[in-house]
């Protein structure tokens, strides 16, 4: 999380807001955090499972169990419907991270097959660890990966308890003839959910022999909404254009305002982002940004794991219907957003909109005034310039 200036920081004291944000991000770390005892050398917690892999010093990184020194960080499925971001970033916060270092290139040794084996259960299961030195308390915070509290130099990290692992990933993990693309899709296929394909393609526990290797946390998280989105796109490109009426989406989550605009046509996908002023990453300007992904190419032009987020579940939903469609998405993120949790809340919040009631309406130009409508920044002078707005003006007929 960014954070201001030092001598601001003096200056305020958490009271006067002279950074702008809405909440002292420090001070929220501190409360997050109140009265959390963190064991030492010796702790022994579940891990939901959650696993983490780090990307300073690459190849040559840390490794992880996430374990939960509160109560439970819960489903991602549910959070954006029953928590608030305060709940969020104090539970994230009240965890513990063992690492051992690994060499990502070629990862091995035994307390590496217990954090492994750990991931690959679909339940918690009690971890052992004996940590080398007392860890330092504090949150960190990222964009695409979910906030993680303290962590530690582990000398040893084991498994308490056998954990429950799906027959489908069991299959997945020990078939070496697989590759990794082929068996996060094998296995998204057979129910497993997003979240246990990151772990297992973060902690090179699928791909062909030899070509195993350790991929940090926030880079599997992208490339799984990846893999799975250009699977997807290619299913959705078969199907018949929509041709019903235009409807339009929303759902709001810490901040987060998301509208999702699907409209008849040929597939095309346009996501626009703003951060508002005074907010997280904005400073005192509007930061927007645009991404699109038609019929001619796969994935967008710029690389942006919130956007690959966005993308999943719209293909998604556009298979249920089983039509493809033109579709914008929209993300407004405001000043009351003060800590980001991951790229997590972004994917279900958007599941969350296209599940809930659509408001319809006669016409496209209707239904692209109501999307602005309501907003705070311009989005119709976005829309004017964009290729969803372009391609509209082209009056196309359905192909036979």
């Amino acid at each position: 999380m960014p954070r201001p200036p030092p001598s601001l920081c003096v200056r305020c004291k958490g009271v006067r807001r002279l950074c702008g944000l809405e909440r002292c991000p420090i001070l929220e770390r501190a409360r997050a955090q109140a009265g959390l005892r963190i064991p030492y050398p010796e702790v022994e917690a579940p891990t939901p499972p959650l696993v983490l892999v780090g990307e300073a010093g690459y190849p040559k990184v840390r490794v992880g169990p996430t374990l939960e020194l509160g109560p439970g960080i819960g489903d991602p499925r549910e959070l954006v419907r029953s928590a608030s971001l305060e709940e969020v970033v104090r539970a994230r916060a009240r965890t513990l991270t063992p690492t051992i270092r690994v060499d990502a290139g070629r990862p091995s040794g035994r307390w590496l097959g217990e954090v492994r084996l750990a991931a690959m259960g679909s339940r918690p299961a009690e971890v052992e660890a004996e940590l080398e030195r007392r860890p330092n308390v504090g949150v960190r915070f990222d964009g695409v990966a979910p906030p993680s509290g303290p962590s530690a130099p582990a000398r040893r990290v084991r498994l308490a308890e056998e954990p429950r692992v799906p027959p489908q990933v069991e299959r997945a993990v020990y078939d070496a003839d697989l590759r990794a693309a082929e068996a996060v899709l094998d296995l998204y296929i057979s129910g497993v959910d997003v979240y246990h394909v990151q772990r297992l393609l973060s902690l090179g526990l699928v791909g062909t022999r030899g070509r195993r290797r350790l991929v940090p946390t926030r880079w599997a998280i992208t490339a799984v909404d990846s893999i799975l989105g250009d699977a997807l796109r290619r299913e959705v490109l078969d199907l018949p254009w929509y041709s019903g009426p235009p409807l339009l989406h929303r759902w709001s989550f810490a901040g987060n305002e998301y509208r999702i605009l699907i409209l008849p046509g040929p597939y095309g996908l346009e996501v626009f982002e703003a951060w508002l002023p005074g907010g997280l990453w904005s400073g005192r300007s509007l930061q927007l940004t645009s991404n699109y992904e038609g019929t001619a190419t796969p994935g967008f032009p710029t690389m942006d794991g919130g956007h690959y987020a966005m993308r999943l579940p719209v293909l998604e939903r556009l298979r249920e219907m089983g039509r493809q469609a033109a579709v914008v998405a929209v993300r407004q993120v405001g000043p009351s957003y003060y800590a980001p949790v991951g790229s997590w809340q972004i994917r279900e919040s958007v599941r969350a909109a296209l599940s809930s009631e659509p408001t319809r309406f006669d016409s496209a130009g209707e239904a692209l005034g109501a999307l602005a409508r309501g907003l705070d920044f311009d989005l119709r002078g976005a829309l004017s310039r964009s290729r969803t707005a372009a391609a509209l003006r082209q009056r196309r007929l359905p192909p036979d």
